[in-house]
């Protein structure tokens, strides 16, 4: 049988069945290169975590803003950073010392009181305990009258001549090698007439104590170097022990020293100031170094109202050394709230134990500076401590750094903008863009200042005293919100205009860098020529700030010049790409629009963008660069920042009571540090989400009604009011006045109206205002002081006899004239008397107040010498300080002396005193021959600062009065919000005035 051969007909393709076919497997080869191309799980959590996203980067700026302060607490609190000692032997010296600190604050003891002779003779015994049994050791007491000297002040704000008689209790710990120069460590063991001297200086006189007990405790060995203490009186008033002690012959062997000081009332004890770099450095040693030499530029610059004796042993002395001291809280500063409830041993310990360590390291051995006169060496320092570590170096180092970063920094920035606009072609900014940030910056500050001094301090002058951590935080918040709203206002606004291809965040991040740039190249002039009065050794840390900023701008921009041309490359649609931000979302308007929108994959940094072609603005990116721009620059920025404006305004901020100059101030320091701490943020602030910008509103809302509303005073925030009771006597009347100074005078006038005393007086509260936003409020008082034990009026209180008037004779018309007097002043130790022409001589008018003075010769007599005749020849005194054969104290001034301060051991001792002067010639117009010889007129003033109570003195009369009535009434019924100090050198002051 045969095959058979089917007849049926082959089908020809269908073209619609094979387009179906193929648009199936097109479809599921899609499918399948979309599956191959899905990240797996641990890609898409580390883009979610770490892409360019809102919840992302606003995590992180809260984190670093938390992270800024909390830090800065902890480096800055005592608590935290100061561990109580350990060790038998230096538990055992902190309690010494915290129990000899008990001793020195039971009373106050300023120079003019019987306390002080109480502290003195407490020390003087503790000294001779401590080093009677220690053979290198030996002690020795200028109360001998061994140590009287007159100088001229010029180191404080006024320009006297003073003659003081010292008693410096002072020890000397012999060392081994005697070749070695010594170091000298100096507190003051006096108070203010209104202080109990716990921090001003008790601290420093008890750590001396402590050191001095290690020393010549039996299991010390005798140090290589020479140590000299110098418990010195009568700081507070001149600066005196300090320069009594130059003139001893100890004083010969130092050339280091250590000044314990406090300008404030307790918390940590900070580096204030040294003499060099080369001493500064050796402040390393000490276990719990705190320091910021910003502290420095403000002292050097005169932004703080008092003077310690390092000025002395700096200035006079040319020593080199360091000024370690307490600085806050000022309002309680020589006030009775330096006491020993408002301190603790562990501000003890962190003064005692730095005392320690530094006298330890410099007198082990000998040290770098020992027979070193480099220049080098004694340039001046920029320092700080962070977390007990200690960094120090030469302004001349920071000069040849900054100007390094000054030279590279925008040769670098400018090349790498050259290939990334020029040869790449991947980049393209237009005024717009550039513009921006300036404006938003500048308006913003400028909106911040004016709500701060137009709207908030008027309302509330003080706030600052209280409030000022709301206040910087509100004002950080309304600072950041402003740019927030303005950049984001700008992009849309000026949408229709961003058609160009760049990275807006760093375009800001350049501008910033440039805006630094200039901060540091300004600073580096100023550094270059640092003097005292125009310091700058507290900007080192600026060029960490500017090389963090360049460092991120350096990194955008190198990731922008691997980034290939996308000019070149048309689009689908056929337009071109011309905007592709780096790190922006879907499009340059939407700049952190959405919180889902990351960046494209032509970012330079792109997990994969060599592989993706960018002709739209439409993909995903998942860039990096970012997170390591905002970890460079923002953290370390935001904690220098914040640390070093918030220590300083914590330093300050309390003067604000003090000054108009300082509360203006106070005040523009405050702008410029939330300014400068909210720069590293603004790059970013495009990024931010909602919820932080609701709890930046929330800060700034909440912290201004607070600012605004809470009363700038109350127990921790005291208003500081100056107390001075004056009795003038005249020929005929005796004026019984009481000043109180201070500056807010609505608040100020409430309080004294209320005093009984002052309400049942006819006399009404005069206000006189004084210069610099100070005011004075003086009444006549019926309450009349009790310093005096005995006598009967206060007329006594002070007496003059002449012994020598030559201008009442016709002698020597032309020539010096001479004057004798014998000032009595019973119970007593501080006399002024200033010098001028009489009040009818034209010449001293108040056009001229600053005339100088005829007196050119002030001499003091020796009351332990049986005669007093001296060789008054001006041609026989030489210019300055000198004695005679007898021993008198002679000051010769051509250029004439205003002022003579007295002070003295001997309570019942008077001043025996004469000086010359010129003459004041008035002519006749009657008589051209007949000549008139002015009288001189001399001021005399004394004080006395004793308080509490007293007893009447005569024999079988047991009544006690309080010494000062006045002072306690204005304790016992003032609000307690007010603390109380002394206007002058004591609490009351006996005038009388006469011509000679």
């Amino acid at each position: 049988m045969a095959n058979s051969i089917s007849s049926e007909p082959v089908r020809a393709p269908s073209p619609q069945r094979d387009g179906l076919v193929v648009r199936k497997v097109s479809r599921a080869l899609g499918l399948l290169s979309q599956l191959a191309k899905k990240p797996n799980w641990f890609v898409r959590l580390f883009r979610a975590v770490f892409g360019y996203r809102k919840t992302t980067l606003t995590f992180l700026v809260l984190v670093t803003l938390l992270s800024t302060v909390l830090v800065s607490y902890f480096d800055n609190s005592l608590e935290y950073s100061v561990d109580m000692p350990r060790s038998e032997r230096e538990k055992a010296t902190l309690d010494y010392s915290w129990s000899v600190l008990q001793e020195i604050g039971r009373n106050e003891h300023t120079y003019t009181s019987k306390h002080n002779d109480e502290v003195h003779d407490y020390l003087e015994l503790q000294i001779k305990s401590l080093v009677k049994a220690v053979p290198y050791a030996e002690y020795d007491n200028d109360l001998n009258y061994t140590n009287n000297l007159m100088f001229q002040v010029k180191y404080l704000s006024y320009d006297s001549v003073s003659y003081y008689e010292s008693n410096n209790l002072l020890v000397r710990v012999n060392g081994l090698d005697s070749t070695l120069p010594a170091l000298l460590l100096s507190s003051h063991f006096d108070s203010v007439p209104t202080s109990y001297g716990i921090t001003d200086d008790g601290m420093g006189v008890a750590s001396m104590m402590g050191v001095l007990r290690q020393l010549c405790s039996k299991d010390s060995k005798q140090p290589r170097r020479t140590i000299i203490f110098n418990f010195n009186n009568n700081e507070e008033f001149g600066l005196y022990g300090a320069k009594a002690f130059l003139s001893h012959p100890w004083a010969k062997q130092v050339k280091y020293f250590l000044n314990l000081e406090g300008t404030g009332a307790g918390g940590k004890a900070v580096l204030f100031r040294g003499t060099d770099y080369g001493i500064v450095n050796h402040f390393s040693s000490v276990r719990y170094p705190y320091a910021n030499s910003f502290f420095q530029q403000g002292f050097n610059n005169h932004l703080i109202a008092s003077e310690t004796d390092y000025a002395v042993y700096k200035d006079i002395g040319n020593l080199r050394g360091l000024d370690l001291a307490f600085f806050k809280p000022r309002d309680i500063y020589h006030t009775a709230g330096d006491s020993i409830k408002n301190t603790n041993a562990r501000s003890l310990w962190h003064m005692l134990s730095s005392t320690l360590d530094f006298t330890k390291h410099i007198s082990a051995a000998k040290i770098d500076l020992d027979g070193e006169d480099s220049d080098a060496s004694k340039d001046f320092a920029s320092y700080f401590s962070f977390m007990n570590l200690f960094f120090s170096v030469p302004i001349s180092q920071v000069v040849i750094i900054n100007i390094v970063f000054l030279v590279v920094v925008p040769i670098v920035i400018l090349f790498l903008l050259t290939v990334v606009v020029h040869y790449k072609k991947g980049w393209d900014v237009n005024l717009l863009n550039v513009v921006k940030f300036p404006l938003s910056f500048l308006i913003s500050l400028t909106l911040l200042s004016f709500g701060t001094d137009v709207v908030l301090v008027p309302f509330n002058p003080f706030v600052a005293n209280n409030s000022v951590e709301m206040l910087i935080l509100a004002l950080f918040s309304v600072f950041m919100l402003l740019n927030y709203c303005f950049l984001n206002l700008f992009n849309l606004v000026f949408k229709p205009f961003k058609g160009h291809q760049h990275d807006e965040k760093l375009v800001l991040l350049l501008e910033s860098t440039l805006l630094s740039w200039i901060v540091v190249l300004w600073s580096t002039v100023k550094l270059a020529h640092n003097r005292i009065g125009d310091d700058h050794t507290g900007e080192g840390l600026l060029v960490i700030l500017f090389g963090a900023q360049a460092v991120a701008s350096i990194f955008g921009l190198i990731g922008w010049s691997f980034q290939r041309s996308k000019r070149s490359k048309p689009s689908r649609s056929g337009n071109n790409a011309d905007y592709l931000p780096l790190l922006g979302s879907s499009s340059s308007a939407q700049y952190g629009a959405h919180d889902n929108t990351s960046i494209e994959d032509c970012s330079s940094l792109s997990l994969h963008s060599d592989d993706v072609e960018c002709p739209t603005a439409h993909k995903k990116s998942f860039s990096y660069d970012w997170l390591i721009q905002f970890i460079v620059m923002v953290p370390a920025s935001s904690f220098i920042i914040f640390n070093w404006g918030y220590l300083s305004i914590d330093g300050i901020h309390k003067s604000i009571q003090e000054s108009s100059r300082m509360q203006g101030l106070i005040y523009k320091f405050i702008q410029l540090f939330v300014a400068a701490w909210a720069l590293p943020f603004i790059p970013f602030v495009f990024k931010l989400n909602r919820s932080i910008v609701f709890i930046f509103i929330a800060l700034a809302i909440s912290g201004l009604l607070i600012v605004g509303t809470k009363t700038p005073f109350d127990t921790s925030n005291p208003l500081k009011l100056r107390f001075l009771q004056t009795i003038e006597i005249g020929s005929n009347s005796v004026q019984n006045l009481i000043t109180v100074s201070g500056r807010l005078s609505d608040l100020t006038k409430e309080i004294l109206s209320d005093i009984p005393s002052i309400k049942k007086s006819e006399h009404k509260v005069k206000e006189q205002e004084v210069g610099d936003g100070m005011l004075i409020y003086s009444w006549n008082s019926t309450l009349t002081p009790h310093v005096v034990p005995g006598v009967d009026s206060v007329k006594d209180y002070l007496q003059v006899e002449v012994l020598k008037n030559s201008s009442s004779s016709s002698d020597a018309p032309f020539g010096l004239l001479t004057g004798e007097l014998r000032i009595t002043a019973p119970k007593n130790r501080n006399c002024k008397l200033a010098f001028k022409n009489s009040h009818n001589s034209v010449k001293i008018s108040s056009e001229n107040p600053e005339e100088n003075s005829p007196v050119r010769t002030a001499i003091v007599y020796n009351s332990k010498k049986p005669t007093n005749e001296t060789y008054m020849s001006s041609g026989g005194i030489p210019e300055g300080f000198s004695k005679d054969h007898n021993g008198n104290y002679l000051f010769k001034s051509s250029k004439g002396i205003r002022e003579l301060q007295l002070n003295k051991l001997d309570w019942d001792a008077p001043y025996h005193l004469s000086m010359q002067w010129v003459p004041e010639i008035v002519e006749s117009s009657t008589a051209l021959s007949r000549i008139n010889v002015l009288k001189l007129g001399i001021n005399i003033e004394c004080y006395w600062s004793e308080l509490g109570s007293v007893s009447d003195g005569k024999k079988n009369d047991f009544s006690v009065f309080e010494t000062v009535p006045a002072y306690e009434e204005l304790l016992h019924y003032s609000p307690n919000f007010v603390s109380w100090s002394n206007r002058d050198r004591g609490v009351v002051s006996v005038k009388r005035y006469i011509e000679i």
